[in-house]
């Protein structure tokens, strides 16, 4: 199993809006490599609360997220067993977002963006890798 690491910050970026179904929340999300790059990955993890969830994820410094609406703590968060992570929620429509570490030695630094809540970006074609997130 490996953790998701980050790219050079030399590497090509891209930045997508992102919002939950209801607009509570709505985010500018910079990924890199771009989502059209052919080396461009998408993880899907395979523990109980993403496999029930859908989620499938990019992980980007922390930085990169900005809030347009709404805000990080803001959102409803569960974490279950370790409690490694949060994840992190809509109180209103219940859209599952995103991921962020809740201990300090795990990802450091880094969200994980649910891209089912990117605006307008075709995700036929890009690679999807699973992550073995029962392992956490």
């Amino acid at each position: 199993m490996s953790l998701p690491t980050l790219p050079s910050p030399s590497a090509p970026t891209a930045s997508y809006t992102a919002s939950c179904h209801c607009g509570a929340f709505t985010y500018t999300v910079t990924t890199s490599p771009p989502l059209d790059a052919a080396d461009a990955v998408i993880k899907q993890c395979n523990c109980s609360i993403c496999a029930k969830n859908g989620y499938m994820f990019i992980y980007v410094p922390n930085e990169r997220i900005v809030f347009e609406k709404g805000g990080l703590e803001e959102f409803k968060c569960y974490s279950f067993a370790t409690k490694k992570v949060g994840h992190y929620f809509c109180g209103a429509c219940g859209s599952s977002c995103m991921l962020r570490s809740k201990d300090e030695d795990f990802m450091p630094g880094i969200t994980g963006i649910n891209v089912r809540m990117l605006r307008d970006v075709d995700l036929e074609g890009v690679k999807v890798d699973l992550l073995d997130g029962k392992s956490f």
